[in-house]
């Protein structure tokens, strides 16, 4: 399990409860009410957002218009900074916020209107898109946001490679590798075991394993497997999702019939859940969290 000490980690929480700690701070709408950075889901695609806690409000761009949205992810960390940058560049080390198709999404932002206001960066557009006043705007010269450490989650498919600098996990009954990973299914954002040779990634869900197509792979940054059980999440462990209902979800790994396979640490159950064989095995005692260093 995970959070990332000097360095950054997305907080799921709802525009009626309050910034998370160490919220990054984005800049100020058009009558000076600062802005947030976030990210959220809409239409089935994981986009940056801006989030206004003094208007109890978040707001994606999407499909030429300005979205409300009320669950969302806040960006949590420090040592965080804005790059000039511009036509669908981003600089080493920009922070992945989203995906529209499998193409990663970046955080940036630009002034617009009297207002500094957050976006996304889409490469492929050669331009940053910000919601403002109901409506989609293109920016081309724009800043991006880059943070201080290098573990990230990357957009992936069972379509497409592991991603560079993937986290490997574990190992299947096989001996096939096993990346860190996590996908949504039902309303839950849960970790994943990735299984590039097997082309397909597995959450466990409701007592059973669910293949996933569309994933996010951990990728990069200096970690560690440290000792755990009975739900026990320690200092600094890292975020891997959380269920619709709003309990974050951590990830670990056991042993199990001759593989070492990661899973879904759900601590009010006390237990680490595997997607193995078809189901969904709950782990008391065996499991290995995974702090960074």
């Amino acid at each position: 399990m995970w959070n990332i000490p000097n360095g950054y980690t997305w907080i799921p929480t709802t525009v009626y409860a309050g910034l998370p700690p160490s919220a990054v701070y984005a800049g100020n709408d058009s009558d000076g009410s600062p802005i947030y950075v976030g990210r959220a889901y809409f239409e089935g695609q994981q986009l940056p957002c801006k989030v206004m806690p003094s208007k109890n409000a978040a707001y994606v761009s999407y499909a030429g218009k300005e979205h409300f949205v009320s669950n969302y992810e806040g960006l949590s960390g420090h040592g965080f900074t804005w790059i000039q940058s511009g036509h669908g560049h981003v600089p080493a080390g920009a922070v992945v916020a989203g995906n529209n198709s499998g193409e990663p999404l970046y955080i940036g932002r630009a002034h617009f209107q009297g207002s500094l206001t957050p976006g996304k960066v889409h490469r492929s557009h050669a331009c940053l898109y910000i919601p403002y006043g109901g409506d989609e705007h293109a920016i081309r010269s724009y800043e991006v946001l880059v943070g201080s450490q290098r573990s990230n989650w990357v957009s992936a498919s069972s379509y497409g490679p592991v991603p560079d600098g993937a986290i490997l996990a574990g190992n299947d009954v096989d001996g096939s590798p096993i990346y860190v990973g996590k996908a949504f299914h039902d309303g839950d954002l849960i970790p994943a075991k990735v299984i590039p040779s097997k082309n397909v990634a597995y959450v466990s869900y409701n007592g059973v394993e669910v293949q996933k197509h569309q994933f996010e792979v951990l990728c990069n940054g200096n970690v560690s497997w440290v000792p755990s059980g009975h739900g026990q999440i320690p200092h600094n462990a890292v975020v891997g999702g959380h269920t619709s209902s709003g309990e974050t979800l951590y990830i670990g790994r056991t042993h199990y019939m001759g593989s070492l396979t990661p899973g879904k640490v759900h601590p009010s159950h006390g237990s680490l859940y595997i997607p193995f064989g078809g189901a969904e095995i709950p782990h008391k005692s065996k499991l290995n969290n995974v702090p960074f260093d």
